[in-house]
């Protein structure tokens, strides 16, 4: 794929040094790219030597949950929307990448795997093509259990078209607080386990398989099954340093035991036994990764789901 066909759309607040290392390191890794830098009103870029830059007014954080002490816990999401989707439309090429300010891009490793994939279901297929997405708080289990649509929003390639689809959207409205659930971590559809951002974002992408709004964190199983169709079928998740993704250390994560992050090698395995009659997946991984979800099913999936099959129950006693 030619350089000149890539446009990067660095979204964010700028990092000091870091975003303008970015942008450098661009030049010198996809020589002919293009760079959009799309930011907040008053940020300093001196030092950032952009195509463009976007000076975006800041819409604030979003509310979505308050803690037990009656917190509000503030969360960037409609910022991310503003300045992404602010930049993608700026951009001229065919294809995409998203990534944020405070993040730095060290390899081409994701043209590689971009066009290594091309098997897909028609049936289940959303987006133009496969987007490549880092893996960084990618989830497939939480708590023991498995989460549907939870998938990262830090790094995403591909068409535009297909990056707008998936940013292109409304902004998101705060959650009120309420009196009457005062001392209790509430939210919209308390009493279940609050939905997480990233699976608000990727439910709405996928919503033609799954015409609904996610309600609770782990979902119910049609939920979980099309957010497996959604994946294999749309994404590509690929380890940050595979990517050659730099990240600040607060928000680097470990890929192995207990496995509760999709990565690289777990989305590979999903897509032989998908679409594929070679095998390559390692047999020590799967054993592995088999060990370790009947471990974290036995320490607390299963404490878990009894809790929510008679929580609604208790709820209803009470009334």
């Amino acid at each position: 794929m030619p350089f000149d066909q890539i446009t990067f759309v660095i979204q964010g607040p700028i990092a000091p040094y870091i975003t303008a290392t970015s942008v450098r390191r661009l030049r010198s890794i996809f020589p002919g790219c293009k760079i959009i830098v799309s930011t907040w009103e008053g940020e300093n870029t001196q030092d950032i030597e952009a195509d463009l830059i976007i000076y975006n007014k800041d819409p604030g954080s979003t509310i979505f949950v308050y803690s037990k002490r009656n917190d509000a816990i503030p969360i960037n999401i409609n910022r991310q929307i503003v300045s992404t989707v602010s930049g993608l439309r700026h951009v001229k090429t065919k294809f995409a990448a998203k990534l944020r300010a405070d993040n730095i891009l060290n390899k081409r490793r994701m043209l590689e795997i971009f066009e290594q994939f091309p098997l897909r279901r028609d049936d289940y297929a959303v987006l133009n093509n496969r987007l490549v997405c880092s893996n960084y708080f990618a989830k497939e289990f939480e708590r023991g259990l498995r989460v549907p649509f939870f998938f990262s929003d830090f790094f995403q390639f591909g068409e535009v078209e297909d990056l707008l689809k998936v940013w292109d959207r409304d902004l998101y409205c705060d959650y009120d607080f309420k009196s009457t659930l005062s001392g209790k971590k509430q939210h919209k559809h308390y009493p279940n386990d609050s939905v997480n951002v990233e699976q608000k974002i990727w439910n709405h992408v996928a919503r033609k398989l799954y015409p609904y709004e996610l309600t609770d964190e782990h979902g119910d199983h049609f939920a979980r099954r099309q957010s497996y169709n959604f994946m294999i079928n749309n994404l590509i998740i690929v380890d940050g340093d595979e990517l050659g993704l730099d990240v600040p250390k607060r928000l680097r994560q470990s890929n192995g035991y207990p496995y509760d992050f999709i990565t690289f090698q777990r989305w590979k395995w999903l897509y032989e036994k998908e679409f594929l009659t070679t095998k390559s997946t390692k047999l020590k991984f799967k054993i592995c990764w088999y060990f370790s979800l009947i471990i974290k099913t036995f320490r607390k999936g299963a404490r878990l789901k009894l809790r929510k099959t008679l929580t609604p129950i208790f709820i209803k006693v009470r009334e």
